[in-house]
């Protein structure tokens, strides 16, 4: 699906510019030199790779410890994020619609009963229920992995879970 957008994008860029210098006609109204048309598709191709790039290397990372849940999405979110077993007052592992909660994957921000999800792929992960009232969800594709930690995290405590 990303290289099908870089090609949406890059594609007529190029062509135009092929097609001007091959045949020597000018397009458009008010045509760009050849130059110029290099030089717009060129930095049309770098912004792209780069958004390409950007996407290809978005990775969430989820560790689970005896105290916290802990994630970032590098390079988007470097620093690590964590919710400590206390502020934990239920959670659910299993599967979600990112389409219809979240208009997609990624950071999302959702309406208040959706709350925060932090996505890559799939449709199960770790919905976590905030004492404060907050809901975070964390997409994960390995939704037995998940269950197990939280199970040994939360165990101590005899916490609520779905």
């Amino acid at each position: 699906m990303l290289m099908a957008a870089f090609a949406t994008a890059v594609g007529p860029v190029w062509y135009g510019l092929i097609y001007q210098v091959n045949t020597g006609q000018s397009l458009g109204d008010e045509p760009s030199s050849n130059g110029e048309l290099a030089l717009i598709a060129s930095l049309v191709t770098l912004l792209m790779a780069g958004v390409l790039l950007l996407f290809k290397t978005l990775r969430l990372q989820v560790e689970i410890t005896e105290d916290e849940v802990r994630f970032r999405y590098p390079p988007l979110v470097s620093k690590w994020r964590s919710v400590g077993r206390a502020e934990i007052e239920k959670y659910e592992v299993g599967r979600y619609w990112p389409r219809k909660a979240f208009v997609g994957r990624g950071i999302r921000f959702g309406y208040r009963k959706f709350g925060k999800a932090f996505t890559v792929t799939g449709r199960t992960g770790l919905k976590l229920f905030l004492k404060n009232g907050k809901i975070v969800l964390l997409g994960s594709r390995r939704a037995q992995a998940i269950s197990y930690a939280m199970g040994k995290m939360m165990n101590s405590d005899n916490m609520p879970h779905d």
